[in-house]
């Protein structure tokens, strides 16, 4: 086995503070998840000054700024994924559970974002709407509830690290206008272990064996985005839990140390390189693989979830598939580990917002 390049040594602890006493963010990705990301206070000539004497600035940036969470749950064939988002201007929800051929999914959108509510990442999220909840509580350092009530799609699913010792997340901060002061983070964490049950019309589903991946994110992205992304959690073939995390088109600049693509064994997160995506259509499989043959996978969707929105200024096209992943990770901590049917997603969005 050929030694990890340079660029990929072990992730960081992150720095005391993700600011520096100029407002500029300390650029990087670093194992760890702050409880808070103070974006709003960073340095963003992009976006204008934050003086006390502009209150009509802020209210803008604010709606520029963007802010969702998401968790994703994995129990041999069925997925349950939940987002919860504030764009500014608007709100989103959606839920879908996938079991076999059978797809459960509900969602809508409340404009300027009115009851939904996305802390910051060690926080509670929630929409709320006559009828319809989806709750994302954090509970102490390790742990997070998720529960859905919607018509004929309810759950009840804690999140919580399998290792009394604690779970290791991944933070990731960097200009995500690349030099246009556009400052974003991500905190994701992978290998939760997920016990509850979900309701499909009258039908019961336990989870017992199930496994999780959260990722909470902000940033006053550019109006234009289009990004490629993967995420998986569950057991290697060894038996060992593992988690994924793979992106193209965000937090992008791997020749500075910047980005997210990053391999959890044994709760504790070290970085992967550079990757390119082969997008398939349907259930084409997919791609995914780096230059030095340390990542290369292959991901076969099962199904899919699809949006397209078009509101003149707003403009939506995006695409989850739900399935498998099959290869070989290398890390940049020299581990190596094969992937025989990982459950998780691939994401495809283009967006201008």
């Amino acid at each position: 086995m050929s030694a990890p390049s340079s660029d990929l040594a072990p992730l960081p602890a992150p720095a005391s503070a993700l600011l520096d006493a100029t407002g500029h963010l300390r650029s990087g990705a670093y194992r760890g998840a702050p409880a808070t990301l103070p974006l709003e206070r960073a340095y963003a000539p992009g976006l204008g000054p934050l003086a006390a004497s502009a209150p009509g600035r802020r209210r803008l940036r604010g709606l520029r700024r963007k802010t969702w969470r998401w968790v994703g749950v994995f129990q041999d064939d069925l997925v349950v994924s939940a987002a919860v988002a504030d764009l500014g201007y608007l709100g989103l929800a959606w839920a879908y559970v996938a079991e076999g051929g059978r797809l459960v999914e509900r969602g809508w959108k409340a404009p300027l974002a009115a009851g939904v509510r996305v802390g910051g990442p060690g926080a509670p999220s929630a929409a709320i709407a006559p009828g319809r909840l989806v709750s994302m509580q954090t509970v102490g350092a390790n742990e997070l509830t998720l529960t859905l009530e919607l018509e004929q799609l309810r759950a009840g699913i804690d999140l919580r690290a399998a290792d009394p010792a604690g779970l290791d997340g991944l933070t990731v901060v960097s200009d995500t206008g690349k030099g246009a002061g556009r400052p974003g983070g991500t905190v994701k964490r992978a290998c939760l272990a997920a016990k509850g049950a979900v309701v499909l019309g009258d039908r019961r589903v336990v989870l017992d064996r199930a496994w999780a991946f959260v990722d909470w994110t902000q940033a006053y992205f550019p109006r234009r985005m289009s990004w490629w992304w993967a995420a998986g959690a569950g057991l290697a073939g060894d038996g060992r839990p593992v988690g994924l995390n793979l992106c193209r088109g965000v937090h992008d600049e791997p020749a500075a140390g910047t980005h997210e693509n990053a391999l959890w064994l044994d709760g504790v997160p070290a970085s992967l390189p550079a990757v390119s995506f082969l997008v398939g259509e349907g259930r084409t499989p997919w791609t995914i693989r780096s230059d030095d043959g340390a990542v290369d996978l292959a991901f076969e969707p099962a199904g899919e979830r699809r949006e397209a929105t078009d509101l003149v200024l707003v403009a939506s096209r995006y695409r989850q598939p739900y399935g498998h992943f099959s290869g070989t990770l290398r890390d940049g901590a020299g581990r190596t580990i094969r992937l025989d049917r990982l459950p998780g997603v691939t994401e495809h969005h283009d967006v201008t917002w």
